[in-house]
């Protein structure tokens, strides 16, 4: 008994000491796990990409690398250029990594509240480059491209790679974008596409604001109560009809050298009697295209501007649709040009009587020039000249013409020469805003021509206005109710005058094939449908 008891003892004894080795073994390994384990991460790769973006960590999949071939150093430059030969792809596929903004500062991705982004002005062009690196298996091929994916394109244009881009390598990518011309923060979006398929992990953006030019910034607004008012070929012979539609404007063109005869007046008794009518008198004012070239041309020309003035005019156009060679000197149109012109006259007409208004010249709606030279100048680019070159501190309203439209006032699209609304010339209300939005807001427009034309009555319409066509003259008249209406009602237009009251002639008025009759709201028959949609409104 008593040595069978001393062996249990002996056996428990061996059970306590083998559990306790178990025990000490189980701590061990799982130490020795741990520290392999930390010395694994502490030497793995890792790609990070850092920066106002983002701020993340990409951890490679586990690959076994193979054996390494040998590669010529010029086979390994022209078939892997920026490449490593002992790169291990960190995604199989395509696969793209942003590695920083190589440009302006303050770049952020979208939803950033704090990437405010760098700050320009108003129309200023800048250059945006990113730098992408190839994590992926595959070579990106040239017809990569940078596109762009969504938020505000910027104006800016597709890029093409220009070489390939191997596993590994990094490749800097540029756009050339243009900040808009208007107040505010915007995000463009990019990345790279092969055949319209995006890249993953290539996407790109730039975060700006923009600020108004120095020119807009401190100017004060000019605001006036909307009014109506008409173009007169035969002076006051048709008061009546003008007072029906609501007119309280009268305009007349005089051109520098060229004594005025209107109705058998003079330019000062037709303003004069104009007045006793009860009429405003609205002087555009103008002279041959060969003279802006000429010694002493801004001064002698404001001098005369003046003189109208001092006549008694309410408001002067200082000279008519600058940016066309027919208006303006081919090879010396220029906005800054016309600046000169515009702000010498301004002060000789402030001058000569505080109470005449100062419109600048009404460019011609166009794009057919696609640009802004010396031999003509598109009216979007024109007007941002004009911000350019200060002549918003010289102008009381924005003049502006409108005599192509074959729409509704408010439509963007349907125009026979533009469906799909392309260009801003051929709608009312799109021209309208875009004008507006040009000077901040800060000057109203003053529409010296707002015309809609119907060959009605006429049988014939000359080709370059065939667009109008199908213009009715009930068409005419509810049209041209309906700009007023938009234009009081939007509060971008000071006034309205409606191209014309009573032109005659038609196809030859001066110039090749001119339907000016066909503007006019007097029809051939005397009757005198707009008069009527206008009275509706009830202009005050």
């Amino acid at each position: 008994m008593a040595k069978l008891e001393l062996i249990r003892r002996l056996l428990r004894v061996l059970s306590s000491i083998t559990a306790v080795t178990l025990l000490l073994l189980l701590v061990s390994a799982a130490l020795l796990f741990w520290q392999l384990r930390q010395t694994s991460e502490s030497h793995a790769p890792v790609l990070q990409a850092t920066g106002p973006r983002w701020q993340v960590q990409i951890p490679p999949t586990p690959v076994i690398a193979p054996t390494p071939v040998p590669v010529p150093a010029s086979a390994a430059a022209s078939d892997r250029p920026g490449a490593s030969p002992t790169f291990v792809p960190l995604y199989p596929g395509m696969r793209a990594v942003w590695v920083a903004d190589l440009t302006a500062d303050g770049f952020g991705v979208e939803g950033d509240a704090d990437g405010i982004g760098s700050t320009f002005v108003w129309g200023e062009t800048f250059t945006q480059t990113w730098r992408i690196a190839n994590i992926g298996a595959e070579t990106w091929p040239t017809s990569t491209r940078l596109s762009f994916v969504r938020g505000h394109a910027l104006v800016g244009k597709p890029a093409l790679l220009a070489e390939e881009v191997a596993p590994g390598a990094t490749v800097d990518v540029s756009v050339r974008l243009v900040a808009p011309r208007k107040t505010g923060r915007y995000v463009s979006g990019w990345a790279l596409t092969i055949g319209g398929a995006r890249i993953p992990g290539s996407d790109v953006w730039a975060a700006i604001q923009t600020t108004e030019p120095a020119s807009l910034a401190n100017l004060a607004p000019i605001r006036g109560k909307f009014e109506l008012g008409g173009h007169v070929s035969q002076g006051l012979a048709h008061v009546t009809q003008m007072r029906q539609a609501g007119m309280t404007w009268v305009k007349v063109q005089a051109r520098y050298g060229e004594a005025w005869s209107g109705a058998g007046a003079d330019l000062r008794a037709f303003i004069s009697e104009a007045h006793a009518q009860g009429f405003k008198v609205l002087v555009s004012a103008v002279g041959p295209a060969a003279m802006v070239t000429e010694s002493g041309f801004s001064r002698r020309v404001s001098d005369w501007m003046a003189g109208i003035a001092a006549a008694g005019a309410d408001a002067i156009e200082v000279w008519n649709e600058p940016n066309l060679p027919r208006e303006w000197r081919e090879g010396y149109i220029s906005p800054r040009a016309y600046t000169n012109l515009l702000c010498t006259a301004y002060s000789a007409i402030k001058r000569a009587n505080r109470g005449t208004l100062v419109i600048s010249a009404a460019p011609a709606p166009t794009g057919y020039f696609n640009g802004c030279t010396g031999k003509g100048c598109d009216d979007a680019l024109w007007l941002e000249g004009l911000v350019a070159t200060g002549a918003a501190g010289c102008l009381d309203y924005l003049g502006a013409h409108h005599n192509a439209g074959a729409t509704s006032p408010s439509a963007r699209t349907g125009h026979p020469a533009d469906p799909e609304g392309k260009h801003h010339s051929w709608y009312f209300l799109p021209q309208t805003e875009l004008y507006y939005e040009q000077f901040a807001g800060k000057r109203q427009l003053f529409y010296t021509e707002l015309g809609y034309l119907s060959a009605s009555g006429y049988g014939w319409i000359p080709e370059g206005f065939s667009w109008a066509g199908n213009i009715s003259p009930a068409m005419q008249a509810a049209w041209l109710a309906e700009a007023a209406e938009l234009s009081l009602d939007s509060g971008m237009v000071r006034a309205l005058v409606i191209w014309n009251v009573d032109a005659t002639c038609y196809g030859d008025c001066g110039s090749a094939e001119d339907p000016q009759g066909g503007y006019a709201i007097i029809r051939p028959d005397g009757a005198c449908p707009a008069c009527e949609t206008l009275e509706a409104l009830g202009l005050p």
